[in-house]
């Protein structure tokens, strides 16, 4: 394992397990989102010795279901970050259109262009979930929701 992958993994490690024990509702979906991401990302890599050579399929068709999840998270929460979040997601799933129109582009160059961008989403989650606890601690209570979204009408409905 490249240091590279274990610096990744133990930022990854971290924030999920920030936003899972100590995040509102929109952190916790997003850390599953993420979590659920990496998971397929890996189970739908191409075979090692041919992996970045041509369009990563599998990667692509995660990377732009993460972008949906992340943009209709964005829709209901009443937070700013997942907005952010969503705009770094649509430049990851935008990564892999260089190889489909420079396909003698380098694995490694193709490689680096689609990861980097999940290392500024896990700085958001975390920080995220660090301003949502402060939040708390000041406010006693954040609100999760806007008020257009169907939770917090339900949540209404039953007051």
């Amino acid at each position: 394992m490249t240091t590279r992958l274990v610096f990744f993994l133990s930022g990854f490690a971290i924030a999920i397990a920030l936003a899972t024990l100590k995040g509102g509702a929109p952190e916790k979906i997003a850390s599953f989102i993420l979590l659920c991401g990496l998971i397929l990302t890996i189970a739908l890599q191409g075979p090692i010795d041919g992996r970045f050579v041509s369009l990563e399929w599998g990667v692509f068709i995660v990377d732009v279901t993460l972008l949906v999840l992340l943009v209709i998270l964005a829709f209901f929460a009443e937070r700013y970050w997942p907005i952010w979040m969503s705009g770094f997601q649509i430049i990851q799933a935008l990564s892999h259109l260089p190889q489909l129109l420079i396909p003698h582009m380098l694995p490694q160059a193709y490689k680096v262009i689609v990861a980097i961008w999940a290392y500024p989403m896990l700085i958001i989650l975390a920080w995220a979930t660090v301003r949502h606890q402060a939040r708390v601690r000041m406010l006693g209570s954040d609100r999760s929701w806007s008020d257009f979204s169907p939770s917090s009408r339900e949540a209404g409905h039953m007051l």
